[in-house]
């Protein structure tokens, strides 16, 4: 049953849109009889400032389903995408007083008090909060303050877009058709981020797996000055994506020198598969105004309201599915999809199988000469998402997120590198993690333990017939069963060494020989390897003679 304020929230959503609906539809009756457009019922706006000015008008979360919007260059227009851009941090702030009302409730405490130096005045404005520039000594940091009226807001804007959703549907709007699905995974998946201590973790722990990463920024987080409605962080020094598209436009440049496009959307790619396939973990709102061009083509990221936890059965399968996605092979994209899912009473997996082939044969060019991909990832992506609801196949949720957030990499990469082979790029990805992953399987403890165990029993007779032998040869003790129990106490420390140097033979192994210095290459490191197992089986042996 929908509460009073969120009624009138729905009605308040309703009216504005009618409005502009109205004001859009007369638009050319009015600016072409100068009597009715002094009546001033309309100002004379495009449709992508129509659009614009109709979410900044509803506000609050309408603002962020706006900027998801902005980067779906295949369900908008391209010119709506780009009058969408200034959602992105063009949102107007809230006053001043009310981020001193939150800092007094959160930390007893004003800004000023806490900190060294603290601007009033935001430098960044978004449909949750908005960010201020502290100092503590000499070190910058991002302060991002939640709006006062952010829960309220958020509640009643969730169940007007169900409304509209309904409303869609019930009066069968064929021409608004294309906002269900968006729609839909949009409500599913922003629940989150009202709270900013649940970014501060997803910001802690994405910090910590893109330490080894050259090419990937999360800043650091500040506990001490974090709350659910503060979130204090190191400051990344850049410009944000829709900055550099805004001014890519009007033909300025304020963003780094060394600045080259392809080889930044390839590492974008490359961070995004290799934090959910590689850590579990990944960066779900990948617009824009949340994405940074650090010096180096570095990609630094902020706003970590949404982010996506995988399994590592959900990893393994949704590499799978990408990975036959991108060799056209829709039969093992449809086993892939089918072990991250679950059906539905009247699930038609069959069905889903038939059309999914049938679908599959507008992806690809004709032949080979061709280009791979002749539709969008996001095209593709959504033809699934449309197919698993029509056939009551239902991913996973966080699969859910996996799949919006690639569907919102391939439309900003689009955006800005048009040109881009992204098919490809993800093919290679797809490999280097799939290698990895085996890689990681042969080299883990549990592994090696297992081939431990296994052989246990073949190997304790085989040492006891080798002492036994040895007896009769008269050239060595003799070593009952018990006594070989006893002394195999003693093999703790040989077989974690032993462990280190399996490891150490299977990088030897598989390691790409233009890595190696001073060109030593994998025969005479497998050579070195061996030997030192050979020393290691030789102490293990004096360890059960003793």
């Amino acid at each position: 049953m929908i509460s009073k304020t969120s009624f009138w929230r729905v009605a308040h959503v309703l009216r504005v849109i009618g409005r502009h609906a109205i004001a859009h539809a007369l638009r050319p009756l009015v600016f072409r009889w100068d009597w009715l457009a002094k009546k001033k019922l309309t100002h004379n706006l495009s449709g992508p400032d129509r659009l614009r000015r109709t979410l900044e008008e509803l506000g609050g979360t309408f603002i962020k389903f706006g900027q998801m919007l902005a980067i779906q260059s295949d369900l908008l227009p391209l010119e709506y995408c780009r009058g969408l851009f200034s959602l992105f941090d063009n949102v107007p702030p809230f006053d001043y007083k009310h981020v001193e009302e939150t800092f007094l409730e959160d930390l007893a405490r004003t800004p000023v008090d806490l900190f060294d130096s603290f601007d009033s005045k935001p430098i960044a404005t978004g449909s949750i909060g908005q960010v201020h520039v502290a100092y503590l000594g000499a070190r910058k940091l991002a302060v991002k303050v939640r709006r006062p009226t952010a829960l309220t807001d958020f509640g009643a804007d969730i169940a007007a877009l169900k409304v509209i959703v309904h409303t869609v549907k019930i009066l069968r709007l064929k021409t608004f058709y294309w906002i269900i699905q968006p729609t839909e995974e949009f409500l599913a998946w922003t629940q989150d981020e009202l709270d900013y201590r649940n970014e501060a973790h997803y910001m802690d722990e994405l910090e910590h797996y893109a330490r080894d990463n050259a090419f990937e920024k999360i800043p650091a987080v500040l506990w001490k000055y974090t709350t659910p409605r503060i979130l204090t962080t190191e400051f990344l020094e850049g410009v944000t994506i829709s900055e550099y598209l805004r001014d890519k436009n009007a033909g300025r440049s304020k963003h780094s020198p060394d600045f080259v496009p392809n080889l930044f959307a390839g590492r974008l790619i490359d961070n995004f598969l290799g934090d959910a396939f590689g850590n579990g973990m990944f960066h779900a709102d990948l617009h824009p105004g949340n994405l940074m061009i650090l010096a180096g083509n570095v990609v630094g990221y902020i706003d970590f309201g949404i982010s996506g936890v995988l399994s590592r059965y959900s990893r393994q399968h949704l590499v799978e599915m990408t990975l036959a996605y991108t060799r056209r092979n829709p039969e093992a994209m449809c086993d892939s999809f089918f072990r991250i899912s679950t059906f539905s009473e009247n699930a038609d997996a069959e069905g889903f199988r038939k059309k999914l082939r049938e679908l599959a044969a507008g992806w690809y060019g004709e032949n080979d000469a061709q280009s791979r991909l002749r539709k969008s990832i996001s095209n593709v992506m959504l033809d699934l998402l449309i197919l698993s609801r029509d056939k009551g196949v239902w991913p996973q949720r966080d699969v859910v997120k996996y799949i919006r957030s690639a569907i919102a990499l391939d439309g900003l990469i689009n955006t800005f590198t048009p040109n881009m082979d992204i098919g490809r790029h993800l093919e290679q990805a797809c490999e280097r993690n799939l290698k990895w992953d085996a890689f990681r399987k042969l080299i883990s403890g549990k592994a090696l333990d297992g081939w431990i165990s296994g052989n246990a029993h073949l190997a304790r007779d085989g040492i006891l017939r080798v002492f036994a032998l040895a007896k009769n040869a008269g050239i060595g003790p003799s070593l009952t069963s018990a006594a070989f129990s006893r002394r195999t106490q003693k093999l703790r420390k040989p077989l974690d060494m032993l462990r280190f140097v399996w490891v150490g033979l299977c990088m030897a192994l598989i390691w790409d020989p233009s890595h190696h210095a001073a060109g030593l290459g994998n025969t005479v490191i497998a050579y070195l390897l061996w030997g030192a197992i050979s020393v290691l089986v030789w102490r293990t042996m004096k360890y059960i003679h003793a």
